[in-house]
């Protein structure tokens, strides 16, 4: 693992003050690598500046966790940095007629690739990575990141600089003129907890390379493009459910399983921390590890806290299923207030609630631990159907496509979702209203009545004036909602779990979204197949009978990570209010006369979506005096 960050001037400035100013950059990201730091100074003409330069324009660098130079490369005054690891090393060297694999790095072989392809090659790179290639002789400057986002990539244009970095933290630190907030952002968050909705960086000047995208600075242009390397393709087909399919499908399904993992285990040598739920994703990834290669160590990390245990329940079925080492961490509410300000600092965002404790809690055990490489099950939710909230999309494409046999079967089953026949319902009307009756506006002032009203008018106001950035999919099939997760939220909410590891100097490794052959092959397969009988994630369930636990492949329960967030707020009660009474809030965009005047009528277990604005206002403000 390791830290990328470049910056361009518009004008000349002295050597020594952008040296300086790359070091003060690279600092920041010294959790992504403390051992060395490689940087080079490139003048006007987009050459290497020598020793004597008494001026430069632009400032290369990464920090990396090993003495070495690996992860950069260069021809000519072209010249690549690359974090993150190619899973199909192999195919591209055939591909390049290199035929010693072992001794090419990774960023030789990208840099080759760009030569030989240009950057048509983005698509090929197959695994995590992000990189910035400066080519001197088009005099631009790119910056990209992987197909689905395991490795972030920001960047800010303004009248004065352009910069790529590995975080965006590193960004608003150096450039005082790149910290324009985005107050819309600001009563969205706050509002919604749309946190994985956008890049969500809360600056006008400051956004993230979405995945399957690069950004192109032409230097002489003074002109920015962004554009999309690749598209996934899905499967919008009606095609009904059928049992001679589904078994291709789950053979298959297993295999590529099987397939990602073993490449994503060959990484690296020693063992290897793997967060352990006691749900689906983390399950099949355990237990698929330890099928692949008996032999290597693996030790799961749980979760857990002071009230029920939380997933512990379940998670140690699977970890007596795979013999494995297993460390519960307990997460508590006072921890909350003593972390708060370090978590924020290390997601360069606020907080969305408190289960990203939990996460970095996890984090922090397994550095004390010392495991470098941590397995994250982050992807199959989004891929195959996992969340509560699909199944009443999935009802409703069956309606609209006139299936009313397959619509009544699946209600009648619904208990294997986790849901019962009212609370689908529920949630089917409430899609509908949304879709047919409110406005934003009127939804905020209705079913958000206390949040909408702990807003300043003028920012709210203005915040309904203008329409969502966000792209919106036509939702006729349960693909096209997966589609939009996959796609449009996943990269940011993959961000938690990497900005997390990364903060401990930890490598986060993702199977079930680091491979296109996997995903490509998951949304070739109708919808149909992917909640059946009233389970969610069906194929994966069937997929995996034989390798985890059947209690674990038919269990109903779907509490993600799960954290006691209300108890936990609950407790908090008296430290948020405090802390939002005192905090300033410089962009005055919370009525705080509102919350306080109203606190203890408003603030109660039967109000838990004012409970969430109030833990969103806290942390928010907390995030943005600690800029």
């Amino acid at each position: 693992m390791n830290g990328l960050l470049a910056i361009y001037k518009k004008q000349d400035i002295p050597s020594s003050s952008l040296k300086a100013l790359l070091n003060k950059g690279l600092d920041s990201l010294s959790h992504r690598g403390a051992k060395a730091h490689t940087s080079f100074l490139i003048n006007k003409k987009l050459q290497y500046a020598g020793q004597s330069e008494s001026s430069a324009r632009m400032a290369m660098g990464s920090c990396s966790q090993q003495n070495t130079t690996s992860h950069t490369a260069s021809y000519n005054d072209n010249l690549l940095f690359f974090e993150g690891r190619l899973l199909n090393k192999k195919e591209l060297c055939k591909q390049l007629a290199v035929s010693a694999e072992n001794d090419i790095s990774d960023s030789e072989i990208v840099l080759r690739m760009i030569k030989q392809d240009g950057i048509n090659c983005f698509r090929s790179l197959k695994g995590f990575w992000s990189l910035i290639y400066l080519d001197s002789g088009n005099k631009a400057i790119y910056g990209a990141r992987d197909h689905f986002g395991n490795r972030p990539m920001y960047f800010c244009n303004t009248g004065n600089h352009f910069a790529l970095s590995s975080e965006c933290r590193t960004l608003y630190t150096l450039f005082e003129d790149s910290r324009s907030i985005n107050k819309n952002t600001i009563t969205d968050f706050l509002l919604w907890g749309n946190i994985g909705l956008s890049d969500q960086y809360f600056f006008n000047d400051i956004h993230s390379i979405e995945p399957s995208h690069f950004v192109k600075y032409e230097i002489e242009n003074d002109r920015l493009i962004v554009e999309r390397y690749y598209t996934l393709p899905y499967n919008r087909s009606k095609i009904p459910y059928d049992e001679v399919s589904e078994k291709q499908y789950t053979d298959k399904l297993r295999a590529l399983i099987a397939d990602s993992v073993h490449k994503n285990l060959q990484l690296t040598d020693g063992p290897l921390a793997i967060g352990v739920s006691g749900g689906m994703d983390s399950s099949s990834l355990i237990c698929m590890a330890k099928k692949t290669d008996p032999s290597r160590t693996l030790v799961a990390y749980t979760s857990t806290d002071n009230y029920d245990g939380g997933e512990a329940y379940w998670a140690e079925k699977v970890v007596r299923h795979t013999g494995v080492e297993w460390i519960k961490v307990v997460c508590t509410a006072e921890q909350i207030i003593e972390n708060s300000d370090a978590v924020n600092r290390v997601h360069s965002t606020p907080l969305y609630n408190p289960s990203s404790l939990a996460q970095y809690r996890i984090m922090e055990e397994v550095k004390k631990q010392g495991q470098a490489v941590f397995i994250d099950g982050q992807g199959g939710d989004e891929m195959l159907g996992g969340y509560p909230a699909y199944f009443p999309l999935f009802l409703q494409s069956l309606r609209k496509n006139g299936e009313w046999r397959s619509w009544w079967k699946e209600l009648g089953q619904v208990g294997n979702s986790g849901m019962t026949k009212k609370e689908v319902l529920t949630r089917c009307l409430k899609l509908w209203a949304k879709a047919h009756y409110y406005t934003p506006q009127k939804l905020a002032r209705e079913k958000r009545k206390h949040e909408y009203e702990a807003l300043i008018p003028e920012v709210r106001d203005s915040y309904f004036e203008y329409p969502s950035p966000i792209p919106q999919i036509k939702k006729e099939i349960l693909n096209d909602a997966l589609f939009e997760s996959y796609t449009l939220f996943l990269g940011n909410i993959l961000r938690w779990g990497e900005h997390s590891a990364a903060s401990h100097g930890i490598e986060c490794i993702m199977p079930l979204s680091d491979s296109p052959e996997l995903t490509e092959f998951i949304f070739s397969i109708p919808s149909s197949f992917k909640i059946h009988n009233g389970w969610n994630k069906y194929l994966q369930r069937k997929a995996m009978i034989g390798i985890v636990p059947d209690e674990i492949c038919w269990r109903k329960q779907k509490m993600g990570f799960y954290t006691p967030e209300q108890k936990w707020l609950n407790e908090i009660n008296k430290a948020m209010f405090d802390a939002i009474q005192k905090t300033d809030d410089p962009e005055e965009c919370i009525h705080k006369k509102y919350i306080i005047e109203n606190w203890n009528r408003l603030y109660t277990s039967s109000n838990l979506l004012f409970q969430q604005f109030c833990f969103r206002c806290y942390s928010y403000l907390l995030w943005r005096n600690g800029l």
